[in-house]
């Protein structure tokens, strides 16, 4: 019998690509949408969802979901609400018995302190082919500077931002009748597409 992978997600906001995962990888998910994806067997278990955020929209969305996963919220708006942060993630990592960190739309930085104790459990999804457009805003970036194509990549998160092994990437087109919403739209679209397949790729 296979072990099982317990993760968490960290997410900032909408929590669509929390919800995705969720819908793939969780077997007792309430969400209707997800009933042509349980047929996926793996051995990732989704165990818990923190959230920087207060009201995001994403603890919500996920404790009607998937009423028994675990959701916290811990407060980090600021560099100076870093530690605790971390600390507390550090108990529920603990607690669940944690083996990967998901970051779906996380929008805050890990210290390197934390990052390196962790080193290749933290998996990041980012909205450029990177090296590519770092950062915030990559896909405003990308449309405003004319490539013809971009992409998403899910990565290793080291202490350098975007910067880690990279686990896989997926080419977007950019058409010329595209406008930022339609390829904000791809880009989404494709995101939901290559994370689950990232996490059955490294952990099958």
């Amino acid at each position: 019998m296979q072990k099982k992978i317990n993760c968490v997600i960290l997410a900032s906001g909408n929590g669509s690509n929390a919800l995705n995962l969720i819908r793939k990888f969780h077997t007792d998910t309430k969400d209707a949408d997800a009933v042509e994806d349980r047929n996926i067997t793996c051995n990732i278990n989704i165990s818990a969802v923190v959230s920087n955020i207060e009201n995001a929209p994403v603890i919500e969305k996920v404790r009607l979901a998937a009423p028994d996963i675990p959701v916290f919220f811990l407060p980090y708006a600021s560099v100076s609400e870093r530690e605790y942060f971390e600390k507390e993630l550090e108990s529920i990592i603990r607690k669940y018995n944690i083996n990967c960190i998901v970051l779906a739309g996380f929008m805050r930085i890990l210290s390197k302190e934390f990052v390196s104790k962790f080193h290749n459990k933290i998996i990041n999804i980012h909205p450029s082919l990177l090296p590519a457009f770092k950062g915030k805003d990559a896909i405003k970036s990308a449309f405003d500077y004319g490539v013809k194509y971009t992409g998403v990549t899910v990565h290793y998160v080291t202490p350098e931002v975007d910067a880690g092994p990279v686990i896989c990437q997926e080419v977007v087109k950019i058409e010329e009748n595209d406008t930022l919403e339609s390829l904000e739209l791809k880009i989404h679209d494709m995101e939901h597409k290559i994370y689950p397949a990232a996490l059955k790729k490294i952990f099958a």
